[in-house]
């Protein structure tokens, strides 16, 4: 192949319209790059926002000013004329227009004394609020409304928790019959009629029990319990029962624990033959 010398007029020509090809394939690459995509556009939440406001747990002591619900009630517990002298309210208010559904509430003391029982006292229920008075009794309790759940104990006030210097501070009463027949220590057996003879109403429990006068029971019902606590001490052990029965007045003691019973009224022939007995229990 031969290639001829190009004048100095045509070597320029040459180049420039290389050059020229150059810069507009540049253009042209450049031209053909994608461009860049724009941020995408996040949309703004303008739904109000729900304020949900936390239920409302308090207590009134007697006729006080409401206060918080805390974990600890002290109140004065000391029996008067057969009567707890102190009460305790209880209110409770759903917030966020929640009703009380009344089928959800559960409301009940513990103590080493009553077992779990029922709180006796005044329940009131309107649309989002439910309140109960009930007479001060130490114990824990619990409180469950519409599956919220509560807990907190009562105190007695200024008292000590020894045995022998406290005085008794609580009572209750309980009907016992064939359907109900034991409440903590207390296991009441009917009268009933077999074949091998008849099997006398009593009142069992874990501890033992000891027959009172009505003029010994209503002595240490007004005293010190370290009364009677020295007084089981010097009772003969012959005298000191499993059971009882045919007896109005009784004390009862299971270690630390110590009774005053009191039968008030009963349903049979006889208190030995009673199918069911209402008793009074002082502790």
């Amino acid at each position: 192949m031969t290639i001829k010398a190009l004048n100095g007029g045509k070597l320029l020509c040459l180049m420039a319209t290389v050059a020229s090809v150059m810069t507009l394939g540049s253009c042209n690459k450049d031209d053909d790059d994608p461009e860049p995509e724009p941020a995408p556009v996040v949309p703004v939440d303008t739904t109000p926002k729900k304020v949900v406001y936390p239920d409302q747990f308090s207590f009134r002591l007697n006729k006080s000013t409401p206060d918080s619900l805390r974990d600890t009630i002290k109140a004065n517990t000391l029996l008067a004329d057969g009567i707890n002298s102190d009460s305790i309210s209880v209110d409770v208010i759903l917030r966020n227009k929640t009703n009380v559904d009344p089928a959800t509430v559960s409301f009940t003391v513990s103590n080493s004394f009553l077992g779990k029982v029922n709180v006796s006292g005044n329940a009131s229920i309107t649309d989002s609020i439910y309140s109960i008075t009930f007479p001060a009794i130490e114990g824990s309790y619990a409180l469950s409304i519409n599956g919220k759940n509560r807990k907190f104990i009562v105190e007695g006030t200024g008292k000590a928790l020894s045995a022998s210097s406290r005085n008794f501070s609580n009572g209750y009463v309980v009907d016992f019959n064939s359907d109900n027949t034991k409440l903590g220590d207390f296991t009441f057996t009917p009268y009933s009629e077999t074949e091998d003879g008849s099997v006398y109403a009593k009142i069992s429990g874990n501890g033992k029990f000891v027959a009172l006068t009505e003029e010994d029971y209503n002595g240490y019902l007004s005293g010190n319990k370290g009364l009677l606590e020295v007084a089981l001490k010097d009772v003969a052990a012959e005298d000191l029962k499993a059971s009882i029965n045919n007896v109005n007045y009784f004390a009862y003691q299971s270690g630390e624990k110590i009774y005053l019973g009191k039968v008030l009224n009963y349903v049979g022939a006889s208190l030995r033959e009673a199918s069911s007995v209402k008793v009074s229990l002082t502790y």
